[in-house]
């Protein structure tokens, strides 16, 4: 049995991984365009601003791919998959078949359509090249601006103001983080960046980038002109679903994928942002872009693979935790419902002065959304009680009070780790919990 899985990060590394731990004799191949091993996306701000070492961003060694016998083909890209034979063909003519095949392939960031996007000084912020190339051109850059104000973009303006640029960024949206937080808890954390000298512009974008060869501004709205020598672009991603249709499967946004992720050919399987699946809370079909669920995708559809059926149906369409700068803020399920909208019920706490808001949302007595800004103890809690849909009705008055916890609810134990098990380093020791994330979130 050969088992290819095209993408080397989060959802195709678990994959490999947990079919491993299953059959081991059995052949696993890892295709990726990237010439890197398994990196963290989600810390490339820290390698820009020097936080962290290029060593630290990767979660997995070529050691592991020794250990677990998995083939990595790194720096190679896929340009076709033939679904009659099989088989997957490489750029320059190499081909592999396989007997199951799982699409990781991630997503492609979006840049608008505007004048100028060729100019020297303008970047994506996705991929740890991407952060190599803003490294290596920031050294005489002052002024940035930065497109989009979601994690990616202000992720990079905290690392662009540590390192001295000044920094503003444009949002075409009201609120900045507007998929990820409503409007209170967006304010806060807005405050907390422009206590750091980042300026941010709301409802406006970019129409233009000027300069002749280089950057030397951008245009917002009809006239406003903002000096600059760098642009970032941080305005979103789309699945990579291109390859799939290419093959005759079927996609809308993303990839379409039934409960076992499995894709509309029987021996092809799909995982992680490239994919189009339902979400738990409303029902609907969405692309989620979020380490998390690629981690777990990658988990479940590496059984599937194996014929050992998990049902995936854990996906959480928002649940993102930031901290720019002071202020820790988390967002997890359906945070953003409108008054008027009956079948939800929201209960909040807000103290502007100590920066402190929480709000949960509930619908059909189950908790289905939160966002804790200031005061994120038991985030993990009330994220168990989402994820695990667990009945709060006899606990709608206590759910904010401070004593409230697991230990209400006697007959659940939300998944957490035995109190006997070993206490992972990076609690012991907070300088390292970065490199360890993947302990502390229980993920293994």
């Amino acid at each position: 049995m050969r088992y290819v899985i095209i993408g080397n990060s989060a959802a195709g590394v678990n994959a490999g991984e947990e079919i491993r731990r299953k059959d081991k004799e059995s052949e696993i191949i890892i295709i990726s365009n990237e010439k890197d091993i398994a990196y963290s996306r989600c810390l490339i701000s820290r390698f820009l601003d020097g936080r962290l070492p290029e060593t630290q961003l990767y979660f997995k060694t070529k050691k592991f791919y020794r250990d677990f016998n998995i083939k990595p083909i790194l720096g190679k890209r896929v340009t076709a998959i033939d679904t009659s034979g099989q088989s997957v063909n490489l750029y320059n003519g190499e081909r592999f078949s396989y007997d199951k095949l799982l699409l990781a392939i991630g997503s492609t960031p979006a840049r608008p359509k505007i004048c100028g996007l060729d100019l020297e000084g303008a970047f994506n912020f996705y991929s740890l090249e991407d952060a190599r190339k803003i490294n290596n051109y920031i050294k005489n850059v002052k002024k940035a601006v930065i497109a989009g104000a979601g994690f990616a973009g202000l992720e990079a303006a905290y690392a662009l103001r540590k390192l001295g640029v000044g920094v503003t960024v444009v949002e075409r949206c009201p609120q900045i983080l507007p998929n990820q937080f409503d409007y209170i808890s967006s304010e806060l954390i807005r405050e907390d960046l422009e206590g750091l000298g980042v300026e941010v512009i709301l409802n406006e974008s970019l129409t233009s980038i000027n300069g002749c060869g280089t950057i030397e501004s951008v245009t917002i709205g009809e006239d406003t002109d903002i000096s600059c020598s760098m642009v970032i672009f941080a305005t979103g991603v789309k699945p990579n679903a291109q390859l799939a249709s290419e093959a005759g499967l079927n996609k809308d946004r993303g990839i379409l994928v039934d409960e076992f992720l499995k894709t509309s050919n029987p021996n092809i399987y799909a995982a992680g942002d490239c994919i189009e699946i339902e979400d738990m809370n409303t029902g609907k079909r969405q692309v989620s872009a979020t380490w998390f669920n690629a981690v777990l995708q990658g988990k479940f559809s590496g059984l599937n693979m194996l014929g050992i059926a998990k049902r995936y149906s854990g996906l959480v369409g928002i649940q993102n935790a930031v901290q720019f700068h002071r202020l820790g803020a988390i967002s997890f399920g359906m945070t953003q419902v409108t008054d008027d909208d009956l079948n939800y019920e929201v209960i909040s706490y807000y103290q502007k002065d100590g920066k402190i808001y929480k709000k949960l949302v509930v619908k059909n007595d189950y908790l289905c959304g939160m966002i804790f800004v200031g005061d994120i103890l038991k985030a993990g809690f009330y994220a168990a009680l989402i994820r695990n849909k667990i009945n709060i009705s006899d606990f709608k008055s206590k759910l904010l009070d401070p004593d409230f916890s697991h230990a209400y609810f006697k007959n659940e134990n939300f998944d957490q780790v035995s109190s006997y098990a070993p206490v992972p380093s990076c609690w012991q020791d907070p300088q390292h919990w970065l490199t360890e994330r993947s302990m502390c979130m229980g993920i293994r």
